[in-house]
């Protein structure tokens, strides 16, 4: 390997989708799939509250996926694609406790409302504020990162954190060399 930074080396197209997808699924979920869909279905939930349960659902596929297909990139023999793909794993990892947060204050107010006899609008005020708020946060939050982040991947860029975090022993010796040469330059 030549002496220029892996944030600045030439990848191959097809490695270049490959680091983007992860980053392009997650965007999806979030914005098309939280964001698109929950007005569409909020709009028609009256004559079809089933209809909610198609965006966890389309949700927990793409994570899914994601969580399969990265565990099986995690060999990758490019510290791009490696990189990428574990980065939108740790993001969705994340993207999970919201869903957890969400689900135990949605389990928290049924039972007060069925065995504590809790009022109703309380009960929606709970999940509102326990659950679907610091959701709503966290899908904002993630999208923006996931933005810059696919931005990255696009240009074959890979963060120095990354780089230690998910490069092999070797590109992470690499990588320090560049960052002491580039010290002692400046």
């Amino acid at each position: 390997m030549s002496n220029t930074p892996a944030h600045e080396v030439s990848h191959d197209p097809a490695e270049l989708r490959l680091a983007q997808l992860p980053h392009q699924l997650f965007l999806f979920n979030s914005i098309g799939n939280h964001v698109l869909m929950t007005v569409i279905t909020v709009s028609i939930a009256m004559s079809n509250p089933l209809l909610t349960l198609l965006i966890p659902a389309i949700s927990f596929l793409i994570i899914a996926y994601t969580l399969i297909r990265g565990s099986k990139l995690a060999q990758h023999p490019s510290l791009l694609v490696r990189a990428h793909w574990a980065i939108v794993m740790r993001r969705t990892k994340i993207f999970l406790i919201g869903y957890a947060t969400l689900a135990t204050a949605a389990s928290l107010a049924w039972l007060f409302y069925t065995y504590a006899g809790a009022m109703k609008e309380l009960m929606f005020a709970l999940v509102g504020g326990l659950g679907l708020l610091p959701m709503m946060v966290l899908v904002l939050a993630l999208t923006i990162i996931e933005s810059e982040t696919l931005n990255h991947a696009g240009q074959g860029f890979v963060p120095d954190w990354a780089r230690r975090r998910f490069g092999s022993e070797e590109e992470v010796k690499a990588l320090e060399r560049e960052l002491e040469d580039a010290a002692t330059a400046s």
